[in-house]
């Protein structure tokens, strides 16, 4: 059973601290259902579009991180074979002259949105990117207070930070190359947190104390899990959550998700905290940028289609 986060009245840290422990847990949307609704009316209308004309949604040099990515590309870790999925990612553009869009441009892509072929779908995905980044800074304030940190910690380590909207496609399985495929191996998020509104379909299991437990969003409902990044912040106390997506036996028909992965300003120093009452014990991780973080992950998953800008080293 996963632990719920009231964020008008959060708990006491113990129990904030429990959930994160948990690296899953749930909270109430304040998305609205009719806009995810609405949402995933113009993804379903997407994916069943034909393979040519999603492919003319793809955006060479986005590390997959704007626009359309078909089956078969997506490879966990872990995974001896791709994940049978369709990809659809957007978020918010920098201008031009940012710095960060000047020093990272690979992690700040303009978002594309096909209303070409889907009229409408843009504005639908914009607003709902927008309230999504609300729910989630509202989601981290009452996180950084179980921590000992300043409520405004990691909202402002996300401002500008290139946050990024994912709409999956889950095929039938019947559909899939082979039995070896599933849906999505096993894997942890790498980002600081992840909001996971409802599906349209089960599929979603977290591993707990060694046993896959499945997770469904009650409507009006996200599941948030915890990312790397989250994780190497508080030394190990909050815990990257290793999940998967399944199918569940006798199931015929395909899946359709929208999630959010919240990632940092690229060059965020993932320090550790000083967490008061807690066991900090020796660091567990080597200190990393929030950017590199990044390019090491997404090259062990296979998706570093370009090379991150080089910046020059100072004089010292």
């Amino acid at each position: 059973m996963l632990k719920e986060i009231d964020l008008e009245r959060p708990g006491g840290r113990a129990h904030l601290r429990g959930a994160l422990r948990d690296g899953f847990f749930l909270v109430r949307n304040t998305v609205p259902e009719s806009l995810l609704d609405e949402a995933y009316a113009f993804l379903h209308a997407f994916f069943a579009l034909d393979a040519d004309a999603k492919h003319t949604c793809r955006t060479p040099g986005s590390n997959g991180q704007s626009g359309y990515t078909p089956a078969l590309v997506e490879h966990a870790e872990k995974g001896t074979v791709a994940d049978w999925k369709e990809l659809f990612h957007w978020g918010a553009p920098l201008p031009a002259r940012h710095p960060l869009r000047r020093r990272y441009p690979a992690r700040y892509p303009d978002p594309y949105f096909p209303d070409h072929l889907v009229p409408g779908i843009g504005s639908a995905l914009r607003e709902l990117h927008t309230r999504m980044v609300r729910f989630q800074h509202d989601v981290v304030r009452a996180l950084a207070g179980a921590l000992g940190a300043h409520p405004d910690y990691f909202t402002d380590m996300l401002e500008d930070g290139p946050v990024v909207n994912r709409a999956t496609w889950y095929p039938p399985m019947d559909q899939a190359p082979s039995t070896q495929h599933v849906w999505a191996v096993e894997h942890q998020d790498f980002d600081l947190i992840t909001a996971l509104p409802r599906a349209t379909a089960a599929g979603l299991e977290v591993l707990l104390d060694g046993q896959w437990l499945a997770v469904d969003a009650p409507p009006g409902y996200a599941v948030v899990n915890v990312g790397m990044v989250l994780d190497r912040l508080t030394n190990g106390l909050a815990r990257a959550a290793v999940h998967r997506v399944v199918a569940r036996p006798g199931t015929h028909e395909g899946r359709l998700s929208i999630v959010q992965f919240c990632h940092p300003t690229p060059w965020t120093t993932l320090s550790p905290l000083h967490i008061p009452d807690a066991d900090n014990g020796p660091q567990r991780f080597a200190t990393l940028t929030a950017d590199e973080l990044f390019q090491r992950t997404m090259y062990r998953i296979r998706r570093l289609d370009t090379p991150p800008a080089l910046t020059p080293t100072p004089a010292r």
